[in-house]
This record gives structure tokens, C-alpha cells and sequence, in this order.
């Protein structure tokens, strides 16, 4: 399969959330530069393209907007549209049933300009496709009811030249990259607080029907401190990614019990 490499990089508090009453500490707005200098810059990955899920972007880049839908519009050409085949940096987003209102092409962050592209499948309707002509958005068709991330990641290397990827989920989305072996790397800055919140989103998370709850594996590369904030930016090397039948043939279900484990004299 053709694919860049992909690397995840996340914020996260102690309790590892990534969204939450948290981010508003002054250690969270201490730590942002630290978090974009690495995970954004030239001196670690490099990357010339980014991902996120449709929940993250309907947060951070439409913030909830609709699209402005013509219903009158004329039927769209066939196949993907390429607004622009350039750009500083690619933003990609997973938008498999086109719901998201975009209110310009590009997002400015960490000091670049990313023209957005929005992965839509066949099931899209003409309308929302004119939309995203009309705001000069790039989308690319990848799977009919469902997002096709062979496809997908295809079309981001013959398309728009991609090499490094940033995933920055949705732990769902994260966590189904994982499980899928896509990953090569994850990073997280730590920063040093929390809010001990119960509903909000976490690191990674399994879905039903997307991901499985068995785990996967790191090796460390390394760490580095921000004296600033007191962040500290955890790097690892996705080591194995366990199949289900696999560590049930070798571990069985269920956490471990420790009290019998540490009196086994094994």
C-alpha cells in the first residue's frame, strides 16, 4: 500500500484528555509553542500535511457553521476537485457524509497557511460538492458509504505530494489508525494539569464497529522538558500492533490481577 509516513502529535493533560476545562490553564497556553515547535516545525518531522476527524474539525475549523447549500445548483464534474495543487501545507479532513461548512479553504496555524481537503465518499450529495466548489475547498472520493483509507492515503501521495502526515485526532480517529498499523510514531506534549473530566475525550478511544479494545505497543525514542510550562514531550516508535486472536491466544480478556501476579514467584 502507498502511504506517507504518519506520525500522531497531541496535547494532553495528565489525566490524558485532550479537550477540556484544562486547556484554558496558563500552563496550556505556556505549553503551546513548545507543542507547535515540535510537531509543527522542521527539526523532528517535517511533515507537509496534516488529518483530523470530522469532530475535531467541526470544533476548530467550521465551528459548527452549516454548509450553505444550493439546491438549485447544476451538476458538479465527475470525480475529485484539486483547487489547489501548491499549497505551503495540506490540511486533510475526514468528512465521509459531507456536513461540514467551511467558511474558507485554509487554516492558519503554527504560522502556516494549510489549504483545506475535505475526504468525502460517493454517498456526498451534488449539492454539498458545489459548496465546496464555491469556497474553493479540494476534496477528494474515497470509498462509497465508507472512508477507503487506501484510497485515501493514494491519493494524498500521487495528488498532493505528500511525505509526512500529521494525524491530530478525535482519540477515535487516532486510536483506529493504531489499530489499523498506519502509524509509525506518536508524540504527546503533557502539559501539567487536569480536570478529571468523565465525558470528554482522551488520547486514544475505541469505537465500536471502528477499533478494538486490545492493545498496541511502543518503543521510546525520547523525552524533552519545557522548562517553561513544565510540558514534557513523550516520543515513541509504534512497536507491535496486537491481533485480537493473538493476545487472547496469549493473555486472555480481562486486567490483570496484580495481587496474584506479584505472590506467583514469577
Amino acid at each position: 500500500m502507498k502511504r506517507p509516513f504518519i506520525y500522531i502529535h497531541m496535547l494532553t493533560s495528565l489525566d490524558g484528555k485532550i479537550w477540556g476545562e484544562f486547556t484554558k490553564l496558563p500552563e496550556e497556553t505556556t505549553a503551546a509553542p513548545f507543542f507547535k515547535e515540535i510537531g509543527f516545525g522542521h527539526d523532528y518531522w517535517n511533515m507537509d500535511a496534516n488529518l483530523s476527524g470530522t469532530n475535531t474539525a467541526l470544533n476548530d475549523y467550521t465551528y459548527h457553521n452549516a454548509p450553505d447549500l444550493n439546491d438549485k445548483a447544476q451538476i458538479v464534474p465527475p470525480g475529485d476537485f484539486i483547487a489547489v495543487k501548491e499549497a505551503e501545507r495540506y490540511s486533510f479532513v475526514l468528512d465521509r457524509n459531507g456536513i461540514l461548512g467551511y467558511q474558507k479553504n485554509e487554516i492558519f496555524y503554527a504560522g502556516v497557511h494549510s489549504h483545506i481537503v475535505d475526504i468525502i465518499t460517493e454517498k456526498v450529495s451534488n449539492e454539498y460538492k458545489d459548496f465546496l466548489r464555491r469556497k474553493n475547498v479540494s476534496y477528494i472520493i474515497c470509498g462509497k458509504e465508507e472512508i477507503n483509507y487506501d484510497v485515501m492515503f493514494e491519493k494524498m501521495v500521487d495528488f498532493f505530494g505528500v511525505k509526512v502526515l500529521s494525524v491530530a485526532g478525535g482519540g477515535t480517529l487516532n486510536w483506529t489508525f493504531l489499530r489499523k498499523g498506519y502509524v509509525d510514531e506518536v508524540g504527546f506534549v503533557v502539559v501539567p494539569g487536569a480536570d478529571g473530566a468523565t465525558s470528554t475525550p482522551q488520547l486514544f478511544m475505541a469505537k465500536e464497529g471502528w477499533s478494538e479494545e486490545i492493545p498496541v505497543s511502543f518503543e521510546f525514542i525520547e523525552a524533552k522538558v519545557d522548562n517553561r510550562s513544565g510540558a514534557i514531550w513523550l516520543h515513541y516508535k509504534v512497536k507491535k500492533v496486537w491481533q485480537k486472536d493473538e493476545w487472547i491466544k496469549e493473555f486472555g480478556l480481562g486486567p490483570k490481577d496484580f495481587v496474584s501476579a506479584d505472590n506467583s514467584g514469577k
